[in-house]
């Protein structure tokens, strides 16, 4: 799976389940979830509980980072390093 389809279904996740399916909000891979309030502490987990779910990879205390929230690009190259790998 590439990333773009990773922002692709985490997008929708976050639209879905703490947007309630608001299709106005401009959201963007680079949006600034949690400045933006989308992400507190909640949803953090309630999204990396997707995460495992969707993509089977252990989502460890030390990836819980905040850089690793901060959007959605960087959520879907969290899924990608932890299913794949560091990049090299």
């Amino acid at each position: 799976m590439e990333l773009a389809a990773v922002m692709e279904e985490i997008d929708a996740y976050i639209r879905k389940e703490f947007l309630d399916g608001d299709s106005s909000v401009e959201l963007t891979p680079s949006s600034p979830l949690l400045e933006w309030g989308i992400l507190n502490s909640m949803n953090t987990t309630r999204l990396a509980s997707f995460v495992r779910e969707r993509y089977d990879v252990t989502v460890s205390a030390q990836a819980m980072r905040t850089k690793n929230f901060r959007t959605i690009e960087s959520v879907a190259l969290m899924v990608l390093e932890l299913r794949d790998g560091p990049a090299v």
